[in-house]
């Protein structure tokens, strides 16, 4: 990359991010629309915006509900997160923009199992339990984009067991599909396995992701 391209990036970053902060100065308390429940990756980071730009947040079940909303104005912009398997339906779609983008890490991810005693002893305790539980599939509930988490960071105890996949809407409902007996593990985060009482089995550290900004295109002049 040249040193004037990067330059332009730069200045295009900066360029988009004054003028949506600009906007929310003018009209404090827009409304942010993103990813539940409290506690998902996405909630999170929209929760850096409302401190610094005192914004109000809406949390939907899923991001294509998230998208309905700001197609029908219920909500003035989205967060939504680079890693999201349908982020094109946002980009491409005609009523839509790209206002801002930025970069934030997430908490952290990993194979979570129901409640043993959590502590550290206990990651090695909830893995013999699964383990222990037969050698036929283990139902892991996880959203599609952190599926992939499992295979990096599954113990070896587990790792020739076939996997069946439960499918859940965010890191917060794999936890609650956990929780409630629906699968034996979960890809999940930090706040998941808290707020559920959940045992890690193995974990790893956030990752840095970009997240965009969407609001509405402008008219087209006449």
């Amino acid at each position: 990359m040249s040193a004037d391209t990067a330059r332009r990036l730069a200045e295009e970053y900066t360029e988009r991010w004054n003028s949506l902060t600009e906007r929310w100065s003018r009209r404090p308390g827009s409304t942010l629309g993103t990813l539940g429940p409290s506690g998902t990756s996405s909630h999170l980071a929209a929760g850096l915006l409302v401190e610094r730009h005192g914004l109000h947040i809406r949390l939907f079940d899923t991001f294509d509900d998230v998208l309905a909303a700001l197609v029908d104005r219920k909500v003035e912009y989205a967060l939504v997160p680079s890693a999201y398997q349908g982020l094109t339906r946002f980009h491409w779609h005609r009523d839509l923009r790209l206002v801002a983008f930025f970069p934030q890490a997430t908490p952290e991810y990993g194979i979570a199992a129901p409640p043993e005693t959590g502590t550290e002893t206990e990651m090695e305790m909830a893995t013999e339990t699964v383990s222990e539980a037969g050698r036929g599939p283990v139902r892991v509930a996880a959203m599609w984009e952190v599926r992939r988490i499992y295979a990096e960071v599954v113990p070896a105890a587990l790792s020739g067991r076939e996997v069946r996949w439960v499918d859940a809407d965010s890191t917060q409902h794999a936890a609650e599909i956990l929780a409630a007996g629906g699968a034996d593990l979960a890809v999940t985060n930090a706040p998941g396995v808290l707020a559920h009482g959940l045992s890690w089995v193995a974990r790893r550290p956030g990752a840095e992701i970009v997240w965009t900004v969407f609001g509405h295109a402008e008219p087209s002049p006449l």
